[in-house]
């Protein structure tokens, strides 16, 4: 097996090479996100816009609403975008890694795990905690994983959600705790999509 290469705030830490054979100029793409308010669908939607403005043919699935009878073996190259939600990415998700592991372990895959710990000072290590059990319970490695932050939504939490929000952003010192607020970091983004194509393409 290769070497894994993990991603975060736009550092990688070891070098991979893909074992994709078929390389061609125009690849197909398939993204399948999972998401609960909205943003790891805006990075899903980001990802796809800039494999698109490469020139590759891209398909962005919701895994809450797969058709059961989806067909991927044309798929090239897949990207799994997922947030995370009381310390697990969505379950739909999962089901779709297991529902589908053979074919991916044979395909070039990235993993894009989305929470607020990725943003936080300090939580960087829960955030990849979160992707270790992810693995660990799918079977499933990713030949690039991405730690990306995700946004606060206060205006969607009930009032519950919203008080443990607040608790775990104070306790990281961040100030921004009352509004709405988006951390993603987009050029990180960018370039983990870029060198995605570079590893497969």
């Amino acid at each position: 097996m290769p070497p894994l290469e993990y991603r975060h705030a736009g550092r990688i830490d070891r070098p991979h090479q893909c074992l994709f054979h078929c390389r061609r100029d125009i690849m197909n793409v398939l993204i399948v996100f999972g998401t609960t308010e909205g943003q790891t669908k805006k990075v899903a939607e980001r990802v796809a816009a800039h494999f698109r403005g490469r020139g590759h043919h891209v398909e962005l699935q919701d895994s809450a609403a797969l058709a059961s009878d989806l067909e991927l073996g044309h798929v090239d190259a897949f990207v799994i975008a997922a947030s995370v939600h009381q310390e697990h990415h969505q379950e739909a998700v999962t089901n779709f890694v297991f529902a589908h592991h053979d074919l991916l372990s044979t395909r070039p895959c990235a993993l894009i795990s989305v929470s607020l710990s990725a943003a936080l000072e300090g939580h960087e290590a829960y955030a990849q905690r979160y992707v270790d059990r992810f693995v660990s319970v799918t079977a499933w490695q990713p030949r690039m994983t991405l730690l990306l932050g995700g946004a606060l939504r206060f205006s969607k939490y009930d009032f519950f959600q919203e008080q443990f929000v607040k608790f775990v952003v104070m306790k990281s010192g961040d100030p921004n705790i009352e509004r709405d607020h988006e951390f993603t970091d987009w050029n990180a983004l960018a370039n983990f999509a870029d060198r995605f194509l570079e590893t497969i393409g």
